[in-house]
């Protein structure tokens, strides 16, 4: 049961807890000690307690209200926070994270499965986030998580007692400003290690800023030019128009470009391709001037160096057609204006074409530049010397032009090029062959000195090369068929319009034939052409000579495999080959070829070729003939003793058969000097174990001599001309006296 209570001790208790509620309530109207026994009990204490708890409930209930509504506005805040916020507990379990750290570091999950859940168990940058928690002083420390760059503080939270309770790591993403500070270092590296030099000045043309480029092209350093006006480079080869009209237009548009020429530091001048530019602020107002300026000395150089290729031969460097032309033109006005006379000698090389195809290009191109050299040390320095492609040259006389002067010239570089040229070791013979033609007589324009002069060069050559011939009218005829019988040979070659015809060669121990020799005939050859005598030089010149000689080839064996299949055997029909054929890299592939599609042995075919060829170019011919003889294919040399003879490619070359030439054959047995020569070549032949053929027996005499000087085979006119291939077969059939 409860102690009872005196009415002063309750009055007393109910008086301590209105003074304590009044008090802390602030509702009092009267301090307590003014309250008196009566006034305490009139103020009933239990309501006023009653009321007192309903205004501090009240009163919470108001203050929860506002908690919320300030708990629900930081939580917005921190939701949408341009920052990641992570709350980690003393023990590195989340306690709480903002929305941008969900979406940053724990993608695809929600924060309830989240919470207390170890860090470096959810976060995929776990090592990231153990090295920022183990800094967490408060300071900022740049991090890479993935693809951004962030800017990250962690500040440890410690409780009353000083322990460490949380940790609060807030994240700032700084990726775009990471990627300007990047571009921006690309920039300055751009800047400063670009070609082009970049030189940037303010409105008043002060240089601000110079790259390395423009010391490099200046030569000054960047120290020399900051605070320094772009016109301390000026050259003073422009006028003052020039940079009137430059300023002047980059007023107008913002913007000039062009071609200007500056001083460098050690007063070299330096020639740049420069782009000026303006640079206004957002007010539009002048801040800057950009300049970009390339070095264009290179490209001035090669521009020369092309404008000097498009007027002058590459190899030689004489003036080519176009430019001997242009300045034959002028020539042509002062001499019609003064009545003056011009010379034009038109020179082409005799020979060339032959050491071309058997020595080769390089050889070739070597040798043109001597000859180029040798005509400048011949001519005056008042003449033009030009190369107008090959090795045909033409010179251009004015002043004190005559026909004597002219013809003393030529005879000067005729004489002068009967001496071989040493070319890579070797001594070339070539000779020239020259034509002149004279202003006006022989032509009143460029075209027609040139075309006259070129018409009288191709009579020297006609004539015995090695000379000159002045032009005449009835050359313009002979140069009128030489270009009819050229387009005739080119279409003939292309239609295969040929015939062969073949001339026996005898052996007179048996009395039988015993093989032929293919001379090839063109029936349909312009009047005057018929004879190969005509018609193969100019095929050689051509080089329609190694489609012709690969017809002529190939029909030989056909008739040959013909003959055969009709009960006429052979020993083997020689076809003669010459330098252009042989220096075709496939051309014992061909021959090879031809062999198998008509089922002949190589012993059937035997190729002829001169001496000249063979002193060519040895090396090439050993090389081809080793792949022949490696198929049995026989080796002739024609025409034996009227080349330039060097009796040592006898041992190196592996050669078959020698032929006596026709020309010291026809004065035997009259001449004696003819009867040693033809005697000694058989001795030569019988001495190195070949065969020896004597060219162009026309009498019994001739022939009498030869069997008795041990010559056993014999081709001529005494026992038949070149013969139809019908004729031929009956004549190989027949028997012999």
């Amino acid at each position: 049961m409860a102690p009872q209570l005196s009415r002063q001790e309750a009055l007393n208790y109910i008086r301590a807890k209105v003074d304590q509620l009044l008090t802390v309530m602030g509702t009092l109207p009267l301090r307590p000690e003014e309250l008196d026994d009566e006034t305490l009990v009139a103020l009933d204490p239990i309501g006023i307690i009653a009321d007192s708890f309903r205004q501090v409930l009240n009163h919470l209930e108001e203050m929860n209200a506002q908690l919320a509504l300030a708990t629900a506005e930081i939580r917005a805040i921190f939701d949408t926070l341009g920052a990641a916020v992570i709350v980690l507990s003393a023990d590195d379990r989340l306690e709480d994270c903002n929305r941008l750290a969900l979406e940053w570091f724990f993608p695809g999950l929600e924060k309830s499965a989240l919470a207390g859940r170890p860090a470096n168990e959810i976060c995929p940058h776990a090592e990231e986030l153990a090295a920022l928690r183990r800094q967490a002083d408060g300071s900022a420390m740049l991090v890479r998580f993935g693809e951004r760059d962030l800017q990250a503080v962690a500040t440890r939270i410690r409780d009353a007692a000083g322990q460490h309770a949380k940790t609060v790591m807030l994240f700032s993403d700084i990726t775009a400003q990471k990627n300007i500070e990047r571009h921006l270092e690309l920039y300055s590296q751009v800047f400063r290690h670009i070609g082009e030099g970049i030189l940037i000045t303010d409105a008043d043309t002060r240089i601000v800023e110079a790259n390395e480029a423009v010391t490099r092209i200046t030569g000054y350093r960047r120290e020399e030019l900051i605070g320094q006006r772009p016109s301390m480079l000026k050259s003073g080869l422009h006028e003052d128009s020039f940079y009137v009209e430059l300023w002047a237009k980059l007023a107008g548009s913002g913007y000039w470009q062009g071609e200007l020429f500056d001083r460098t530091r050690d007063g070299r001048i330096v020639p740049l391709l420069e782009t000026i530019s303006e640079v206004r602020d957002e007010s539009g107002k002048l801040t800057h001037y950009i300049a970009v300026m390339t070095d264009i000395s290179s490209l001035k150089e090669t521009q020369t160096r092309l404008d000097f290729l498009a007027h002058h031969d590459a190899l030689t460097e004489l003036p080519n057609r176009l430019l001997f032309n242009d300045r034959l033109r002028h020539a042509i006005e002062r001499a019609k204006r003064d009545g003056a006379t011009i010379a034009v000698l038109f020179l082409d090389l005799d020979r060339f074409k032959n050491i071309n195809d058997t020595l080769g290009h390089p050889i070739g191109d070597l040798l043109l530049i001597e000859a180029a050299k040798r005509l400048k040390g011949l001519i005056r320095r008042a003449d033009t010397l030009a190369r107008l492609g090959g090795d045909e040259f033409v010179i251009l006389m004015e002043n004190a032009a005559s026909q004597l002067a002219a013809a003393r010239l030529a005879d000067k570089i005729v004489a002068a090029f009967k001496a071989p040229f040493l070319v890579n070791g070797l001594h070339l013979h070539i000779g020239c062959s020259i034509g002149i033609a004279l202003y006006p007589e022989d032509g009143e324009d460029a075209m027609s000195l040139l075309k006259n002069a070129d018409a009288a060069m191709y009579r020297a050559k006609e004539a015995g090369r090695e000379g000159y011939y002045r032009y005449s009218a009835e050359l313009s005829k002979a140069m009128q068929a030489r270009l009819e019988l050229d387009a005739a040979l080119r279409e003939a070659v292309r239609t295969e319009a040929f015939t062969l015809h073949y001339q026996p060669i005898i052996d007179l121990e048996c009395h039988r034939t015993i093989a032929c020799e293919a001379l090839v005939r063109w029936p349909g050859a312009p009047q005057g052409a018929t004879s190969p005598a005509h018609f193969i030089p100019l095929a050689e010149e051509t080089r329609l000579i190694v489609p012709l000689g690969q017809w002529v080839l190939k029909a030989a064996l056909a008739q040959l495999a013909a003959w055969q299949a009709a009960g006429l055997v052979l020993d083997y029909v020689s076809v003669n080959v010459s330098a252009a054929q042989l220096a075709q890299p496939d051309f014992s592939d061909q021959v090879i070829s031809l062999l198998d599609s008509f089922a002949l042995p190589g012993q059937r075919l035997q190729i002829e070729l001169t001496e000249n060829v063979l002193m060519a170019d040895i090396d090439l011919c050993a090389w081809v003939f080793e792949r022949l003889r490696e198929r049995g294919v026989r080796i002739a040399i024609d025409d034996f003793g009227t080349g330039y003879s060097s009796l040592a490619y006898l041992k190196q070359l592996p050669i078959d058969n020698l032929k006596i030439d026709r020309s010291f054959v026809r004065d035997i047995p009259a001449d004696a000097n003819d009867c040693a020569i033809a005697a000694a070549i058989i001795a030569l032949s019988h001495t190195l174990g070949l065969d020896v053929i004597a060219e162009g027996i026309e009498t019994p005499a001739q022939q009498d001599f030869l069997t008795q000087a041990g010559c056993r085979k014999v081709q001529g006119y005494l026992h038949a001309q070149p013969l139809p291939a019908e004729a031929l077969f009956a004549f190989a059939q027949s028997a012999l006296p």
